[in-house]
């Protein structure tokens, strides 16, 4: 088997240059979904197409929507494999500065998160805080803790998914569990781990499923062929089930089946998930076939500086689109068009600074920040 190429980080723990690819992958995904959904709102959707390339690329529900998630979950896995010197160290002051570590890269992103949110309504920035702030609690935790920490977000999203539909069609209001500003200390922990894009329930599960596979990543890439076929099978099981289920007119079950995250129903949570893992693990295979390549080098350094590309995208669009005017037609094709060119514009420029500069200036001030 070839052994993908890799570097160390600072505390000794390798860096999968992999990982950086996915990211880099992610990132176009993300720009694709962002792009056309604010391009088109509710017209993205792909309920009111009737054209099924259309339905696929609905932003929120098409094949594109496990792309953030793929974020997550290497987020995850880089929190396990940074912290693996930590983990089997009898060092305690290790653990400590290592917990400390992931309390201030916690802080700032969801400080500097909060912020852009002003920029770019939905940013993940602040969530990702907040699933650094909890793996400094439990990134010590035996894996199958961390497995169960993953249920129970699952099923808390999935329980409150339930409860709110019950309610409703009880004919009680739940939209004070959905507010539109964090403009109080309850609206800001409904937001935070219940409502909005991407609340710890169920979210911080993907952090989780990630926080496994990097305690065990030399394993998990000896399976990674397996791996991508249970995936393949358990997502024609939760798809097919989701179908047929949706067809019944039990509204209770319709919303407990459902593959639509914004529902946070557990087929959701999971399929959502299972796509990103056969995701990751089909780049991770793709990277070892061809590891000189250029592209995967140019991806790879990209993905080292994704989150100041990831910024950029928010900032290229508002100047596009809403200071100077230079997009304004709707359509997927548009969108599509436009997220190309600038994803890579973007992916050139970050292979080009960390090949020159080193790492990305918003890179910088995290490392600063957070150790």
């Amino acid at each position: 088997m070839r052994v993908t190429h890799t570097t160390s980080t600072r505390n000794g723990s390798p860096r999968f240059h992999e990982l950086d690819v996915a990211r880099s992958i992610a990132l176009f995904g993300i720009i694709v979904m962002n792009y056309h959904g604010y391009l088109n709102g509710a017209d993205a959707a792909g309920s009111l197409q009737s054209n099924w390339f259309l339905r696929l690329m609905d932003p929120w529900n098409g094949v594109l929507a496990p792309s953030p998630v793929i974020f997550v979950l290497v987020a995850g896995i880089s929190c396990g494999i940074l912290t693996l010197p930590s983990i089997y160290s009898a060092d305690k002051i290790n653990i400590s500065t290592m917990r400390w570590v992931l309390i201030r890269r916690g802080l700032f992103l969801f400080i500097s998160g909060s912020i852009f949110e002003w920029v770019w309504r939905g940013t993940i920035l602040p969530y990702y805080g907040v699933y650094f702030l909890l793996a400094a609690l439990l990134f010590t935790w035996r894996i199958r803790h961390v497995a169960l920490a993953a249920s129970v977000c699952i099923l808390i999203a999935a329980v409150l998914a339930i409860w709110q539909f019950v309610r409703e069609d009880a004919g009680h209001s739940t939209a004070w569990l959905r507010p539109y500003e964090p403009n109080s200390p309850r609206n800001l922990l409904f937001r935070t781990f219940i409502d909005y894009t991407h609340p710890v329930f169920p979210w911080f599960a993907f952090f989780c499923v990630g926080l496994i596979i990097g305690k065990s990543y030399l394993h998990f890439r000896s399976l990674r062929p397996r791996i991508v076929g249970i995936g393949a099978a358990l997502l024609v099981v939760v798809y097919g089930v989701s179908a047929l289920v949706q067809r019944s007119n039990d509204g209770i079950l319709q919303v407990m089946f459902s593959t639509d995250p914004f529902q946070r129903g557990v087929l959701a949570t999971v399929g959502t998930c299972t796509s990103a893992v056969v995701v990751v693990a089909l780049i991770s295979l793709g990277v070892e076939r061809i590891p000189e390549s250029p592209l995967v080098d140019l991806l790879q350094r990209a993905g080292q500086v994704t989150l100041t590309l990831y910024v950029l995208h928010g900032l290229i669009y508002n100047a596009s689109v809403d200071w100077w005017g230079w997009v304004s037609t709707t359509g997927f094709m548009p969108a599509l068009i436009f997220s190309a060119v600038v994803w890579i514009i973007l992916i050139s420029f970050g292979a080009w600074w960390q090949r020159f500069i080193g790492r990305g200036p918003l890179e910088i001030i995290y490392r600063k920040f957070g150790g």
